[in-house]
């Protein structure tokens, strides 16, 4: 078992890592109070909310079961959760658990943040995306029809506890999707972990344990390396945000329907790696090994052909990094050396975006 600590201006995040960790893991430390309030949806509810309630014994626990999918991560769906706080009379003593993926991460931490004010939160991630990226950092929120993510807040758990062993019972997909936010973080800031991925290609995607935990935990540590510096992403934390620009307008323009988080953005680190070529930022052959290392692990690298490049421009205009009405793109010098760039114009975009339009 593994403890990382985030440690920001606002607060310290105990980040345990481990296998078989849920079967028997101390909670009560991390619980102020006596009311928990455990949030999942229906696909990981049948299979994990009793053996999380049989981490809370000590507590008075309840449970609320939410729909599954990206497109209830709205505010109909956030309503659901103040309503059942507010008619089950819970106040500021009630600790929520997010028990499952990225969007139940976000709903629930978002609920944290703004019920009453205030009340604590605990992360247990379930699935790969959400054990590397959504659960780390505070960021939380919800979609807007015109984006994704234009609505939310910073909200840091007390504790965020990662057990690879749920990643088992994890489809195939949803898991090679999550590996699009693993192989970002090769691409922005650590070669030496790119190349790691590339090597151990098979282990990984056999979900090797040895494998999983050096690949989760490397992930965790550069992702904390990056909030510790810049919490409310005013500076580097926007690397993270490598391939999002173009991944959110897929997502948005889908209506956050038929594709995953992380198959868009594969697509759209695919396209910025692109750009950063045409711009000769990076190689044609760093290109090109980008892509290849998107399609070895069953990631897409083109645009669905039911979305047109006026789709996509028009929400990335509605992209949240914006500032002073300038998108900023997330491009590379060369892998696992990203850089900020506000000087990719509209026409430049919707002309570059074509050449990854599927025609199949």
């Amino acid at each position: 078992m593994k403890k990382i600590t985030l440690t920001t201006n606002h607060s310290k995040v105990p980040i345990v890592i481990g296998n078989n960790i849920l079967n028997d893991f101390d909670l009560s430390k991390y619980v102020a109070n006596e009311n928990v309030l455990i949030i999942s949806n229906i696909t990981i509810g049948k299979i994990y909310i009793k053996k999380t309630k049989g981490l809370f014994k000590k507590f008075n626990v309840n449970t609320l079961m939410l729909p599954d999918g990206e497109k209830y991560k709205n505010k109909d769906t956030l309503n659901r959760i103040y309503n059942f706080l507010i008619k089950n009379k819970y106040d500021r003593s009630v600790t929520l658990v997010a028990l499952g993926g990225g969007v139940i991460g976000d709903l629930v931490a978002y609920a944290a943040d703004t019920f009453m004010r205030g009340v604590p939160l605990i992360q247990i991630p379930t699935t790969l995306l959400a054990q590397v990226d959504s659960s780390i950092g505070g960021k939380c929120g919800i979609n807007h029809e015109l984006g994704k993510n234009l609505i939310g807040s910073f909200k840091h758990p007390n504790l965020v506890l990662i057990d690879i062993d749920v990643l088992k019972t994890l489809p195939e997909r949803e898991f090679k999707a999550g590996m699009a936010e693993v192989i970002k973080y090769g691409l922005i800031k650590d070669k030496k972990f790119f190349n790691f991925l590339n090597k151990n290609n098979k282990n990984i995607l056999n979900l090797s344990t040895d494998y999983l935990l050096k690949m989760i935990t490397t992930c965790v540590l550069s992702k904390t390396e990056i909030v510790k510096k810049d919490e409310l992403e005013g500076g580097i934390r926007a690397l993270l945000n490598f391939g999002h620009t173009f991944g959110h307008a897929i997502e948005a323009s889908k209506n956050y329907k038929g594709i995953l988080h992380g198959e868009a953005v594969s697509i759209g680190m695919n396209i910025a790696s692109a750009i950063s070529a045409d711009n000769q930022y990076i190689s044609d052959e760093d290109y090109c090994r980008i892509e290849d290392t998107l399609v070895a692990f069953g990631l897409p690298t083109s645009v669905p052909k039911n979305i047109t490049t006026t789709n996509l421009m028009k929400h990335i205009n509605h992209d949240k990094k914006k500032i002073s009405g300038k998108n900023r793109f997330i491009l590379l010098r060369g892998v696992g050396n990203a850089f900020i760039s506000s000087k990719l114009d509209n026409t430049y975009l919707k002309e570059i975006s074509k050449n990854f339009i599927s025609q199949s």
